[in-house]
């Protein structure tokens, strides 16, 4: 079933959307009054079957609610040090579908492409469609680029947080009833020696994922994977 995400909540029991989402379900979907069709927001999944269609509005009746049965209860956001090239859309892809709720992309010393205007809002879109084509209850928030030490002043946010160091760590556990946590991965050739001193002064754990050099792509993707594991998600 199609579903759609809603950017204020319904009124009543009515649901009201214009805009690319009411003009993809009249002409790409070609959808008809009396088919069904879920809403979803915060985590709530709204059932609904269409009542009206115009050529600027859909109108949508609620038949049932429900929580998101998909979405994770570890609230888990990926700090991802900026990589070169399109790296940053898969980090972004691939984690959505995974269940991460938040990404802040920052800058160290190492980061080989500067951003050249903001990629926030392109990256939201990504983040969107995931969420969609994944059956997320939310959209994960997309933050601008930090600077280094902008992103430390957030780790305090998190107990615990995880910081993925390529000169080792432990292996990554989960403390039971973790609610809340954060994923620190470095860009091509990881961090300065001074930086990772500092994330982990900042109160990060170091955990390492093993013998194997992973691309800095791959690295957040699989540690998100093994945190949502642990935590009973996957």
């Amino acid at each position: 079933m199609y579903r759609f995400f809603l950017q204020s909540p319904p009124i009543g029991n009515t649901i009201t959307i214009s805009g690319a989402d009411a003009s993809h379900i009249r002409l790409s979907l070609r959808m008809k009054p009396g088919e069904e069709v879920i809403f979803t927001r915060e985590g709530v999944d709204y059932l609904s079957k269409i009542a009206e269609i115009t050529p600027t509005e859909v109108v949508a009746h609620i038949i049932k609610t429900e929580p998101v049965s998909s979405e994770p209860a570890l609230n888990l956001t990926l700090f991802f040090a900026l990589p070169k090239s399109d790296k940053a859309e898969a980090i972004i892809q691939k984690c959505t579908e995974l269940g991460v709720k938040e990404f802040v992309p920052f800058l160290t010393k190492r980061c080989v492409a500067l951003p050249k205007g903001s990629k926030t809002e392109r990256w939201q879109r990504i983040a969107e469609a995931a969420a969609k084509q994944s059956g997320r209850g939310v959209i994960p928030k997309v933050s601008d680029v930090l600077r280094f030490d902008e992103m430390l002043t957030r780790l305090p946010e998190f107990d615990p947080a995880f910081f993925c160091n390529e000169n080792g760590g432990e292996r990554l556990s989960l403390p039971a009833g973790t609610k809340k946590a954060a994923l620190i991965t470095g860009a091509e050739g990881g961090f300065e020696l001074s930086e990772a001193e500092r994330i982990v002064t900042a109160g990060a754990k170091s955990f390492t994922l093993g013998a194997r050099i992973l691309r800095c792509e791959t690295a957040p993707i699989a540690a998100a994977a093994i945190l949502l594991h642990l935590s009973g998600d996957i």
